[in-house]
C-alpha cells in the first residue's frame, strides 16, 4: 500500500489513433512537473459487439440503450484499465485524466491536497458538468489551494465527467470488482453511489480542470454517416481554420452554460 502523503501520480487515458492529443496534454504535465503514466485507451471501432467474448462485459441492458455506441463501453473499459492499474502500482490515490483537458499550473498541488481529504471509496471530480447549474453545499465545504473549495453535491446525480478525478484505492478495488458487465456510463457517478461501489462523491469549485474545446468527443455520438459527422471530418481534412474556430467557440458556450455552480445552505441527500 501507498504512502497517504505521497504526490498523487496522474494516469492518462489515451487512444493510439489520437497522438495529438497525447502530445498535446503530455506537454502541458510535463511543463507543470506531474508525474504520469499513459493508459491505452479501448478503442470504440475495435470493439466487436457480434463476439460473445466482447459483450459478456457489456450488460444487456446497457447495449440496448437508445443511446449506446461503442464508444461508451469502451471509455468504461478504459477507466477499468486504469483503476486496475493503480491497483497493481499499489497507489492509495490517483488522479485520472482523460486527453482532451487544460490543466492548471498548480495541479499537482491542488490533487495532492484533494488526495489527503479523501476517505474510503470516495472520487473528487476536478472537472465536471450539468444540464443545470450543478447545487452544492456550503456546509463542511474545505478549502483547498487557490481558493478552490472540496464540496458535496447537493444531488449526486448532478456532476457529470470522467475528464479529471482524484479517486481512493478503495473506490478503485470496488470497481474492479463490481463495474463488470458495463451499466453504466463512466461518469454516471449517481449509479455508483447508489450501487455503493462508491461512498461518497465530492467535487472541488471553481472548476479546476477545463476541457480542451479544440478537440472533439471521441465517444462516437455521430455515425460516421451523418451530416454533421461528415462536416466535422472535411473541416479537420482540409484545416479550415474559419470553420474551426466556430466550433471551437459553440462548445465554449455549451461547456461555459454546462460548468455553472450554485451554493446553497442545505444537506446533501
Amino acid at each position: 500500500m501507498g504512502d497517504r502523503n505521497q504526490t498523487v501520480r496522474a494516469y492518462v487515458i489515451n487512444l493510439v489513433r489520437s497522438p495529438e492529443r497525447r502530445e498535446n496534454i503530455t506537454a502541458q504535465l510535463i511543463k507543470h512537473g506531474i508525474d504520469y503514466e499513459i493508459i491505452e485507451a479501448v478503442d470504440g471501432r475495435d470493439l466487436d459487439l457480434t463476439d460473445s467474448q466482447v459483450t459478456v462485459d457489456i450488460a444487456p441492458s446497457f447495449l440496448a440503450a437508445d443511446w449506446f455506441r461503442p464508444g461508451h463501453a469502451a471509455c468504461a473499459l478504459s477507466h477499468l484499465r486504469v483503476y486496475r492499474k493503480i491497483l497493481d502500482d499499489g497507489y492509495d490515490r490517483a488522479l485520472v485524466l482523460e486527453d482532451d483537458v487544460t490543466i492548471p499550473a498548480d495541479l499537482s498541488s491542488l490533487a495532492d491536497a484533494v488526495a489527503q481529504q479523501l476517505v474510503g471509496a470516495e472520487v473528487a471530480l476536478l472537472n465536471f458538468d450539468s444540464p443545470q447549474a450543478c447545487r452544492v453545499s456550503r456546509r463542511d465545504a474545505i478549502a483547498l489551494p487557490s481558493s478552490r473549495q472540496l464540496v458535496l453535491p447537493i444531488d449526486v446525480s448532478q456532476p457529470v465527467s470522467g475528464a479529471a478525478y482524484v479517486i481512493t484505492r478503495e473506490a478503485c478495488e470496488r470497481m474492479n470488482k463490481g463495474a463488470l458487465p458495463v451499466r453504466a456510463k463512466v461518469d454516471n457517478w449517481a449509479y455508483f453511489y447508489n450501487e455503493g461501489i462508491i461512498d461518497r462523491l465530492r467535487c472541488v469549485v471553481p472548476l479546476a480542470v477545463t476541457k480542451d474545446p479544440h478537440f472533439g468527443s471521441t465517444i462516437g455520438y455521430n455515425s460516421d454517416a451523418s451530416l454533421k459527422a461528415r462536416i466535422l471530418a472535411v473541416i479537420t481534412r482540409h484545416n479550415l481554420r474559419v470553420f474551426q474556430r466556430i466550433v471551437v467557440r459553440r462548445r465554449e458556450r455549451i461547456w461555459r452554460r454546462y460548468t455553472q455552480v450554485e451554493f446553497v445552505d442545505e444537506q446533501p441527500t
